[in-house]
């Protein structure tokens, strides 16, 4: 019985990387897939990062509109699975080195992470996880209380997503925003006054509009 429940969790997920890899190629996948290996990407997109970034971007919005940059399941697609659950868990150690607390990550604990996190936030790009990773430094989400605990960096994961939605959203409401008032201005531009109109008809066409 184990054997198969294992074997149905491995085939749904299987399923799902499948059909990532099945939709229309990312210009960024193939970008990646032929300028660059593995270990090139994971280099530029390094840990080391971690201290910049947050002055880099004071927004997750900007982060998330950089442009060229790959997501995490991008890196997938490029390479394999296991490239980037690798990336993950390298920037993931590098807050494990960083926080004060005594508890650390385990090995265990670290691969299981970066594994989920890759199947369940692989939509958020290298800039936008570094970006996470910097501000769970900085203590902008979750405490650890002397312990990482895995639990809390996906809460705090899951909160930073949050304010991701809501940047975006907010800044796609702007822009709908500013469309309107433009598309207002420009029929304004275009408009005439009910005398003006009136003026220009005939007279027959003037008493149909009196009556």
């Amino acid at each position: 019985l184990t054997a198969i429940v294992k074997g149905m969790l491995s085939s749904q997920i299987s399923q799902r990387q499948t059909a990532d890899s099945l939709r229309v190629a990312n210009p960024l996948v193939t970008y990646l897939t032929q300028n660059f290996l593995p270990s090139q990407m994971s280099e530029a997109y390094s840990p080391q990062l971690q201290s910049a970034v947050m002055s880099a971007f004071p927004t997750i919005l900007q982060a998330h509109e950089a442009s060229k940059i790959p997501a995490i399941v991008h890196v997938a697609q490029a390479y394999d699975e296991d490239v980037a659950v690798k990336w993950v868990q390298q920037q993931l150690l590098a807050v494990n080195e960083f926080a004060g607390a005594k508890a650390k990550l385990t090995d265990f604990q670290l691969d299981e992470l970066a594994i989920q996190i890759r199947l369940e936030y692989g939509y958020l790009n290298l800039f936008e996880f570094i970006l996470f990773c910097a501000r769970l430094r900085s203590g902008k989400y979750e405490d650890f209380y002397g312990s990482i605990d895995p639990m809390r960096i996906l809460k705090s994961l899951d909160a930073f997503c949050e304010d991701r939605r809501r940047e975006i959203n907010r800044a796609y409401e702007e822009k709908e925003r500013i469309a309107r008032e433009r598309e207002y201005e420009e029929s304004k531009k275009n408009s005439i006054s009910f005398e003006d109109w009136y003026l220009s008809k005939s007279e027959e066409e003037r008493a149909k509009t009196r009556e």
